[in-house]
């Protein structure tokens, strides 16, 4: 899975500095390529407490993570790009960091 996180992390990176440097308004096409990829992680995620963690607080970021997709896709189907920019920078973005090889994204 860590690979795969990887991947996701430079993909969904990649698609919000293009809109927010170069204001690519294309992150709805790009971000519906790759919701198959968003939802496996989500679901590995919400699995369980594989990290060991704090039940309350892996409950709590279970249900925050909910949200944040909920606003993905409320974004997708109403075509909303600051809302969609926004869930995943400020929100998916972070929880795939607590996953990527700093040390590998810096090389990127």
């Amino acid at each position: 899975m860590d690979e795969k996180i990887q991947i996701l992390y430079q993909q969904l990176k990649d698609i919000t500095f293009r809109y927010w440097v170069y204001r690519l308004r294309q992150n709805i096409v790009k971000t519906k390529k790759i919701i198959p990829e968003v939802q496996e992680f989500v679901l590995w995620f919400l699995e369980e407490n594989i990290f060991g963690i704090d039940e309350e607080l892996y409950q709590g970021l279970s249900k925050n993570l909910v949200i944040i997709l909920q606003d993905i896709l409320t974004a997708l189907q109403e075509e909303d790009m600051v809302l969609l920019h926004d869930a995943i920078a400020y929100g998916l973005l972070e929880y795939l960091r607590l996953f990527v090889d700093t040390d590998q994204e810096a090389e990127t």
